[in-house]
């Protein structure tokens, strides 16, 4: 197998409850530091009002009046970009938004073979034009000779970037970078283009048309996505709009790019894949293998024919750049293979005629296959250089490693991750045996373990639309929101087969607890398929994705990882784990079924066997997919759950009707007995079962009915007071009568008010009131009072007053956590089965020790 190893993110449920939201989600939530109800309501529904004030950028205010007192003097402005995406779409956006409010301005793109950022050349050629401003985008914050030469031939600077700022501010008249420390702005991780969108955004707002700037979000998405800045706060919020903005994107040569790219293009939901690894890479190419200004003509010319022409040139550009791409891959690897390269700490590849353009996507691959720093060298012979890009690996900075090494570089530059540089040929034999010292000194076979980091061990019911579509609020995903990476353990598999153009990649369906998921993909893997042919179970790290297929939804494991499981489930264990992961469903359960009928009437459903089948009347019009229906299926059998649904969209399609339904819980009751005592019985069947209330339950609904009496009692947590309400209420409803429920506590209401009503303050024309914590001066004539025993209750006159006098017995061990459990055989909790609880309660006395959560006492 691959050498990986697996993370699981550390949880610990350190998140505030919430009915919303499942747990599986709160748990990815938690993993990415998303805890409190605010920080996760911002999260998942920050909108565009919810960014940051452009003004908080210094510089801003400084930087706009320079702008605006050029356009009073129709003067035009130069955009100096970059060859890059993020470059690209900068300077495209300025463009754009500048021409829209009257701005002369002109662009230039520096060629790659120009290197990185400002250049004097170019400057003095802008010059040369009658250029007297200069605005760069993703450029400009090291540049402090250029400015400076820019200063001393009369030609005026403003930078906008978002780099590091590794030394003095460059002498401009203003310099707008979310890295400055003297900034109110406190978000660093913007990107190029969003921080030229900022610049837009305010000047936007300054001339009062600000809702005018948010239709070039999707250029800013597109540049976002590719720069792999993290998808947190404002970038979140810009590339989600963005995204909904591509497919209705006013921008012709987009649009055009897109027709050719999408057969679907108007009614496809994007996504940061697409960006990423479709369109991105074709803006991209241009840069990589020729000159960049092409992509920015696409963005910005309003002429069809010329933005079909450019789109199609661009597109097979990158197909040129794959090729190119590809074969110095294969140079690569059998140069790696070749000279056990792979062996070493580092691996570093030089040779003639690899494409300057490409070798960082080279490296990048490489890494990928081997999980080794690397180095890939483009041997210049005609001017005694190599030049080179470098990536690494988890927890080895590979800037550190050129900085121990300076002394042999022409020039070098980059971060932890990525890095190029320039080096004479004859160096180039030292950079290596000084890098693999260096290497070989900080690292240990256990770095060169690929890191699958996992967010939650997953349970296969899980793998369903509902989960998908709730998953789907964490997006856009990439970089610092990545993807979530599950982990099924203990599977088997069938249908094994290579697959793909040149057989390079597997796919299988994965089986687990009977319920099989098809088609599952592992990409670039095909070399292991002997070796997992071989196994019988295995655990498998994965990604989810929703797809269609014939208009019906398809739940899609893409698979990260595959290890022979090394130990088995703990069946006792793993069944107690996965009743308490079904008794924390959260209600609705979303899911969609397909039927060629159209729909009338109400809907229910039949259950046989491990499947759920639709009814509409007496007719079975359809069938819920297998992962709901193993959940459904478990829920009704281990808890005695009913369940009801409710159409919320139905969808025509070429092939059949799309239902979209909410499945909830079925909470209600009826009875159709008349004496008290077997209506009660009833009540506490569809309340508890076959448990018996407790004493305590007992003595308060005997004084009550029985008696006649009005109670005031001292309660204990967990002793069933929520029974005890619930089966007041359900007593009042069956004989057509009205109980109220008095308290200020912050109760889930939706689920109480099934049962009965709820107020915090007294209403009249009830038959009977229930207050809970809480009292009133003038008490009706029929009541019942919930006090908590540590609270202070004096000069309260009641006809009855109980107390709970019970106390734990000695062989039950109450824990907080499941990490206290020492016997999951003899482990109570509300949320196992009810076979399992009634067993339980039956041999209290005979099993020894019994492990329990707290509210084992309401059986007691």
């Amino acid at each position: 197998m691959r050498n990986t190893k697996w993370i699981y993110k550390e949880s610990n449920g350190n998140f505030e409850k919430n009915r919303f939201y499942s747990k599986d989600l709160l748990t990815i939530l938690e993993n990415r530091g998303i805890k409190t109800e605010n920080e996760i309501e911002k999260f998942l529904d920050g909108d565009i009002e919810d960014l940051r004030n452009p003004f908080d950028l210094t510089d801003m205010e400084k930087a706009i009046d320079i702008i605006f007192s050029y356009k009073k003097q129709n003067k035009k402005i130069w955009i100096y970009g970059d060859y890059d995406v993020d470059g690209i779409t900068s300077t495209s956006l300025l463009y754009r938004a500048f021409h829209e409010i009257g701005i002369d301005c002109e662009y230039y793109i520096p060629l790659r073979d120009e290197g990185y950022g400002l250049n004097k050349d170019a400057i003095e050629k802008i010059k040369e034009l009658g250029g007297e401003l200069i605005l760069t985008v993703d450029c400009g914050i090291s540049s402090i000779d250029e400015v400076d030469f820019a200063n001393s031939i009369g030609v005026e600077m403003i930078i906008t970037d978002h780099h590091e700022i590794n030394s003095d501010l460059p002498k401009a008249s203003a310099v707008i970078n979310v890295k400055r420390d003297d900034n109110i702005y406190d978000f660093k991780g913007i990107s190029g283009v969003g921080t030229a969108f900022m610049l837009v955004l305010a000047i936007y707002r300054k001339l009062g048309i600000e809702e005018k700037a948010y239709k070039y979000l999707d250029i800013v998405a597109i540049g976002t996505v590719a720069d792999l800045v993290p998808l947190v706060e404002d970038n979140r919020i810009i590339v989600k709009k963005g995204l909904e903005q591509l497919r209705k994107t006013r921008w012709n040569g987009l649009s055009i790019l897109l027709r050719k790219l999408y057969e679907n293009y108007r009614e496809k939901k994007y996504d940061t894949y697409d960006i990423g690894f479709i369109i991105a890479p074709i803006f991209n190419a241009a840069g990589r293998l020729e000159d960049a200004k092409k992509s920015v003509e696409l963005l910005i010319s309003e002429d069809n024919k010329a933005c079909d022409i450019i789109s199609y040139e661009l597109i097979k550009q990158n197909d040129e750049r794959k090729d190119i791409q590809s074969k110095i891959l294969d140079f690569a690897v059998e140069e790696i293979e070749d000279n056990h390269l792979d062996r070493k700490g580092i691996i570093i590849v030089a040779r003639e005629k690899l494409h300057s353009g490409v070798i960082g996507i080279v490296a990048s691959k490489i890494v990928d296959k081997y999980y080794k720093p690397t180095i890939v060298i483009d041997i210049k012979e005609d001017e005694g250089v190599g030049v080179a890009s470098c990536r690494s690996i988890e927890g080895f900075n590979i800037i550190e490693a050129l900085n121990s090494v300076r002394d042999v570089f022409v020039k070098y530059g980059g971060h932890s991750g990525a890095a190029g540089f320039t080096i004479e040929i004859d160096k180039i034999s030292e950079l290596k045996e000084r890098l693999e010292k260096y290497v070989n000194e900080r690292l240990d076979e256990d770095n060169f373990l690929k890191p699958i980091k996992i967010d939650k061990n997953l349970r296969v019911e899980k793998i369903s639309y509902g989960f998908l579509d709730e998953i789907s609020k964490i997006e856009p995903f990439g970089f610092g929101n990545s993807t979530p990476v599950f982990s099924l353990k203990n599977c088997t598999f069938t249908n094994l087969r290579k697959i793909g153009k040149d057989q390079t990649h597997l796919m299988m369906n994965i089986i687990k607890n009977g319920v099989e998921i098809k088609n599952c993909v592992w990409w670039n893997s095909a070399d292991l398929f002997n070796e997992i042919n071989g196994a019988s179970v295995v655990d498998i790290a994965f990604k989810l994705k929703m797809e269609i297929f014939r208009d019906k939804y398809q739940y899609k494991i893409f698979i990260e990882d595959i290890k022979f499981s090394e130990t088995y489930d703990d069946k006792i264990k793993n069944q107690v784990l996965e009743d308490m992961d079904m008794y924390d469903t959260v209600y609705p359960i979303k899911t969609v079924f397909y039927t060629r009928k159209r729909i009338k009437e109400k809907l229910s459903f039949a259950y046989y066997e491990d499947k759920i089948y639709v009814k509409e009347s007496k007719q079975i019009i359809g069938e819920l997919d297998s992962t709901t229906s193993y959940l459904l299926s478990n829920l009704k059998d281990r808890f005695g759950y009913k369940f009801l649904c409710e159409v919320t969209e139905i969808e025509e399609t070429d092939e059949n009707f799309n239902i979209y339904i909410d499945v909830f819980r079925d909470y209600s009751f009826e009875s159709f007995k008349i004496r008290e005592g077997e209506i009660f019985k009833e009540i506490k069947e569809n309340l508890i079962g076959n448990f018996e209330y407790n004493n305590y339950q007992k003595k308060i609904l005997a004084s009550i009915f029985r008696e006649k009496k009005n109670v005031l009692t001292l309660y204990k947590e967990n002793r069933g007071v929520g029974t005890i309400i619930k089966t007041i209420g359900l007593y009042y409803k069956t004989i057509g009568k009205k109980a109220l429920l008095i308290t200020d506590k912050n109760l889930n209401r939706d689920y109480i008010e099934k049962f009965i009503e709820v107020s915090k303050e007294y209403k009249s024309g009830y038959d009977f009131y229930i207050y809970l914590d809480r009292l009133d001066k003038n008490l009706p004539k029929n009541y019942l009072i919930f006090i908590d025993e540590d609270k202070k209750i004096d000069n309260i006159k009641v006809e009855k007053t109980i107390t709970d006098t019970f106390e734990i017995p000695k062989n039950i061990k109450i824990v907080n956590s499941l990490d206290e459990v020492e016997d999951f055989k003899n482990f109570w909790s509300r949320k196992i089965s009810i076979v399992k609880r009634e067993y339980l309660k039956n041999n209290l006395k005979e099993k020894g020790i019994i492990f329990a959560t707290k509210d084992i006492l309401e059986i007691l």
